[in-house]
């Protein structure tokens, strides 16, 4: 029975609404979005959206509280929706999703669930086809500024739910369908407020209008600027987790994610390019049957409404990355739309004059086509899910790692997190039953896990822990290395057999409480670097009023029958140094170790059972690390994101952000350490650089990367050199760089292409650009390096070999100096992914990372991004030591440094 609605009037008059200025002509309307829908097609009871909001849909970007208002009225006034809130952001707003189908439907969605089980799990029977509901999933606004999808969510929703047609009623009778209106709410509302803020009347269609050029860093991303639809596998934001909580509960048959692109393209949706941008991993069928099928339903949706369109010409389904190619993994069809978009409410493209009205009425029409098309073919796509899961069965068996190995008795919290991480995308691990050495690597009992690889979730074990090194092609959308294994850089082995899968699977993570072995100790509390907390530690400590040291050498402490072993980095807090009473500094440790969840060990002697005592020279007091980084137009916006995320969520460090416009006037005394992302520091004026170089000279540490480290050496900040390539080889034609080239292997072959003297004009275009691209690509690969661990940007680390993610073309030379280089590319160094051949040259023995002197200060060039995309922990503890230890960085001068000079 449908709830009853109060008026419009009462509405406005209750939310202090006005009526925004309409847009010309009659977008805007219903029957505008729904030109098919017959006159009274549409329950009066359920208003639409005009009527809640009080003005046309098109004429005003919709605010986020807004959106989830109406969603929440549909769920009163209709049986049809049930309204449900999945958690919420760092900007405390809500994450929502609405479910429309049946009554009937409605009033069973636990029992559907269960028998939905029958779909992604083998070994239970297959369910009843002909009853059981195709599940549909649209996904609207992952790029905040993207904004027309959310506006088509708002409509699409209306008309499934007031919608009296007997073809809605089929559908919901044969479907459930969930829609996730705000993907992004954060970036959502900076892009809304944005354009409502700068729009005009009448509308302004000049692309260089302000209302059409949002400023840095633009309504994209999320709070802290992370690109959402590239963390479906990493889920390291709480958005990402939310939804894929709520995607394992329903396992979507078709999965849409709405997407906008630049305003002179018309409209995109799949089947992608074939085979070069498709995973192996995939069936063909998901490509070449079930895409294809469901694109005939967009075309001819598009068709009636004489909107242009194109398909199979660029962007992916490479990896499960995107909410778009996730579903593909899980024995869905996800697919992308794109519009062509105004960013704003009108503005002049290619194709004319495009009107934020258009482009909504276009994601509207495909998204019911979407609907009409799963349910039409609903048995194919219920049938495919249970076959699919059934084939990654008999494809494990054929792959010959049966399982994999992995943990740190020395990084417990990171062990967890990846444990965690598995878990989330519904992986059976079993803990380790005994202490084993594979691959000369010790894992220890309860400390280390193990993952089948036959089980359901094949794919997505392969995509998390496999490398990846041949290809289709060579022009790549986004990555293309993505395993996530070597992105924790944790211990790892594969094995050949299931020996070690044993006792039942984990059900859940530890609970990492934290401790203080010993207890209350009158002397010193010592607490290892390795564990990946142990830098939060440091900072919660510090903040507390409490003197911190860092071992430059390693150490035993403890007593002769149960020492315990110190490496590069242990933090030592002696009790008598401090300020605060020793009950005082016991209080503290013990707060700190709950919150970081780490152990600390109280001693009650300096005295160590082997290497350096605790009063040693080489056990140095850390300084309190006062960090800004400097943002704003040219830097890159997601490189500041990510190392605002790793101060503030993972280390707790207040970091300054300092706008590029306010370095002239910055105090920059007060500060130990400035970050430099890669972008572009043109806007900085030679008083400003000049500022910088004195401010290093003078004892400041500065941090620099990718691009950032070109720039520092090209002003002569830090005496390093690049390598920079010329005609596919080094400029700087050394005997090193000779060297280089002969030893390096040749990349992986893409697919052989005919000889350009064959091709006619309209290939050989194509195949230019693929050529031209494909030599300069360095397509978001994985590099095998190694680290120095005794320098303290290295501290923490365990193993020399590092995993380094690379998607730029910064090449640094090795310094001068043989103790400034902390990391080295292998001869060898690919290790998943693209790279062309001639960067492959490049990269390969090449610096990864630097530490350079400048008069009393240091330079840390990365020649890199370390924080890639929040979950490239092997390296983002580099950058981590850069904050934390940098300043107590003082190179010592050897003999290569002084022949160098001479040269």
């Amino acid at each position: 029975m449908l709830k009853p609605y109060f008026s419009t009037a009462l509405l406005a008059l209750g939310l202090g609404l006005t009526l925004a200025p309409a847009v010309a002509q009659t977008t805007g309307s219903i029957s505008y979005y729904f030109p098919k829908a017959p006159a009274g097609s549409f329950d009066p009871a359920i208003p639409t959206p005009e009527q809640f909001l009080g003005y046309p849909i098109g004429s005003h970007y919709t605010r986020t509280d807004q959106i989830v208002a109406y969603l929440r009225e549909l769920d009163r006034v209709s049986d049809k929706v049930s309204f449900r809130v999945l958690g919420k952001t760092f900007e405390e707003r809500p994450q929502v999703v609405a479910t429309i189908t049946s009554v009937e439907h409605q009033q069973n969605l636990v029992k559907l669930q269960a028998e939905r089980k029958g779909l992604v799990d083998p070994s239970l029977p297959a369910p009843d086809y002909g009853k059981l509901p195709v599940v549909i999933s649209l996904n609207y606004g992952v790029h905040g500024n993207e904004s027309s999808s959310s506006e088509a969510a708002l409509l699409t929703a209306y008309y499934l739910t007031a919608s009296t047609a007997p073809e809605t009623k089929q559908w919901l009778d044969q479907s459930i369908i969930t829609i996730d209106p705000l993907e992004n709410p954060d970036g959502r509302d900076r892009a809304s407020h944005w354009f409502d803020q700068n729009k005009s009347w009448p509308a302004v269609t000049d692309p260089l209008d302000r209302e059409h050029t949002e400023a840095w860093p633009n309504g994209r991303t999320n709070h802290f600027y992370t690109d959402l639809n590239r963390d479906w596998l990493a889920l390291t934001q709480p958005e990402s987790r939310a939804r894929m909580a709520f995607f394992h509960e329903w396992y979507p048959n078709v999965m849409i994610d709405f997407h906008e692109m630049g305003t002179s393209s018309t409209y995109y949706f799949e089947p992608t390019k074939p085979l070069s941008t498709e995973n192996d991993l995939i069936p063909r069928a998901t490509y070449e049957v079930l895409n294809v099928h469901l694109a005939k339903y967009h075309a001819q949706a598009l068709d009636q409404l004489g909107a242009l369109y194109w398909t199979k010409e660029q962007f992916d389904n490479l990896s499960p990355i995107y909410g778009s190619t996730y579903p593909d993994f899980q024995g869905g069809v996800g697919a992308t739309f794109e519009v062509g978009s105004s960013r704003g409410i009108a503005q002049e493209g290619g194709n004319g004059v495009v009107k934020f009205p258009f482009t909504i009425r276009n994601h509207v029409a495909t998204g019911l086509a979407t609907v009409r098309g799963a349910v039409e073919e609903r048995e194919l796509y219920l049938r495919h899910q249970r076959e699919f899961f059934s084939s990654a069965l008999t494809a494990a068996n054929k792959f010959p790692t049966k399982a994999y190995v992995f943990g740190s008795a020395q990084d417990p919290t990171l062990t967890n997190r990846f444990l965690e991480l598995l878990l989330q995308h519904k992986i059976r691990v079993h803990e380790l039953g005994k202490t084993v050495t594979l691959d000369k690597q010790t894992f220890e009992q309860g400390k280390a896990y193990v993952v089948p690889t036959t089980q359901p979730q094949y794919r997505i074990i392969h995509s998390l822990f496999e490398e990846v090194t041949a290809f289709h092609d060579s022009v790549f959308y986004d990555v293309t290395g993505w395993s996530q294994a070597h992105a924790y850089g944790l211990p790892l082995a594969k094995q050949k057999n299931t020996s070690l899968v044993q006792g039942a699977p984990v059900g859940a993570i530890k609970s990492l409480t934290g401790t203080v072995n010993g207890g209350a100790s009158s002397y010193a509390y010592l607490l290892p670097w390795s564990d990946y907390n142990a830098p939060k530690a440091l900072v919660a400590l510090q903040q507390a009023g409490v003197t911190v040291k860092t071992a430059f050498k390693p150490f035993r402490a403890g007593t002769a029958t149960q020492p315990v072993d110190f490496g590069y980095g242990s933090l030592v807090v002696p009790v008598a140094t401090q300020k605060l009473p020793a009950d005082s500094v016991f209080q503290i440790i013990s707060r700190v170790s709950r919150q970081a969840q780490v152990t600390f060990t109280g001693v009650s002697t300096g005295f160590s059972v082997g290497g350096i005592d605790l009063g040693s020279n080489n056990v140095r007091t850390v300084p309190e690390a006062k960090a800004a980084l400097l943002v704003g137009a040219g830097t890159n916006v997601a490189e500041v994101g990510e190392a605002w995320f790793v101060a503030s969520q993972h280390l707790g460090l207040p970091l300054s952000r300092l706008e590029l416009s306010n370095v002239g006037r910055a105090p920059l005394g007060r500060y130990t350490t400035l970050v430099l992302v890669g972008g572009s520091y043109a806007s900085l004026d030679k008083a400003a650089v000049d500022k910088i170089r004195r401010w290093v000279t003078d004892g400041g540490t500065l941090v620099t990367l990718k691009n950032a480290s070109e720039w520092a050496i090209k002003q002569g900040i830090v005496k390093e050199k690049l390598l920079i390539p010329a005609n596919g080889g080094w400029a700087d034609t050394t005997a090193f760089a000779v060297a280089v080239a002969e030893a390096t292997p040749p990349a992986p072959k893409a697919t052989q292409r005919p000889k350009k003297s064959e091709l006619p004009f309209a290939k050989r275009v194509d195949f230019v650009e693929q050529e031209q691209e494909g030599t300069r690509a360095i397509a978001g690969s994985i590099y095998k390096a190694t680290v120095d661990p005794t320098n303290p940007i290295g501290f923490g680390l365990t193993n020399r070999q590092l995993f380094v993610f690379r998607n730029g073309t910064t090449f640094l030379r090795p310094s001068r100096n043989p103790y400034a280089t902390v990391v080295q590319y292998t001869a060898a160094p690919l290790v998943s992914g693209y790279v062309s051949r001639a960067n492959l040259r490049q990269i390969s023995n090449s610096a990864a990372v630097v530490v350079s002197k400048a008069g009393t200060g240091r330079v840390i060039l990365f020649a890199d991004d370390p924080n890639f995309r929040h979950y490239w922990h092997g390296t983002d503890r580099l950058f981590t030591n850069a904050l934390l230890l940098g300043s107590l960085i003082n190179l010592p001068e050897g003999p290569a440094t002084v022949a160098a000079e001479e040269e």
